[in-house]
């Protein structure tokens, strides 16, 4: 899954339109700012049975308690996600989104409300929770730079779905596991629904600081 996620992403990287291997630098600095946080917040969330992984599964490579497979993912998915964003920005550069991003805001800052309302007090949905909300505090102040960013989350979305690979029964076990003493047990599919949650800081993370390298190097 890792290297279905990044392959097509990476291979049109080259688009000319495009030219996102051209800010790979502000692509790097992006995964390193935001990634170390995300994988010290995943370590400890695995070793206090947060969440946790079938190692039936995995090739058994680890980094402390987390399988390689886990590390590569804050290299994969933020990679190609901001690529999405990169891909906004080139093609639809007149797109007007000012209603749906309004839109987007509030309905987002509702969802963590009433996630954070039903679950308090579990781990994954109270911290989780405020990182988003935070983050959208964060992002409405520079809304105007990160215009393509509402529609970018969206569009991830569709493959995020593809994470119930991950979380479904189909398998004899799940890959992924999830304490539900520490989330609102509730689901999209298999995924839990704090999942979409934490996309959102991830990916808003990544992609703020992505612009804000891009408008350095400019300058």
């Amino acid at each position: 899954m890792d290297i279905l996620t990044i392959l097509f992403p990476f291979i049109l990287s080259f688009d000319k339109k495009v030219g996102y291997y051209r800010t790979w630098k502000a692509v790097g600095l992006a995964l390193l700012i935001i990634g170390l946080p995300f994988i010290v917040w995943d370590v400890w969330f695995t070793g206090i049975g947060v969440w946790g992984f079938n190692p039936r599964y995995l090739t058994g490579v680890n980094l402390y308690n987390l399988p390689i497979e886990e590390v590569l993912f804050f290299v994969v998915v933020p990679y190609s996600c901001t690529f999405i964003y990169a891909c906004l920005k080139a093609y639809f550069p007149r797109l007007k989104l000012s209603g749906f991003n309004r839109l987007f805001y509030a309905l987002l800052i509702i969802y963590c409300l009433l996630l954070m309302f039903k679950g308090w007090g579990g781990m994954y949905t109270t911290l989780t929770g405020f990182l988003a909300l935070l983050t959208v505090c964060i992002v409405w102040r520079e809304r105007k730079r990160l215009f393509f960013l509402p529609l970018s989350f969206v569009i991830a979305l569709i493959p995020f779905f593809i994470n119930g690979i991950l979380t479904g029964t189909g398998l004899e076990e799940p890959i992924v596991w999830y304490n539900d003493a520490e989330n609102t047990s509730w689901r999209f599919f298999t995924i839990p629904v704090e999942d979409v949650m934490y996309g959102w800081v991830l990916l808003a993370g990544n992609i703020g600081i992505y612009e804000f390298a891009l408008r350095r190097t400019k300058k």
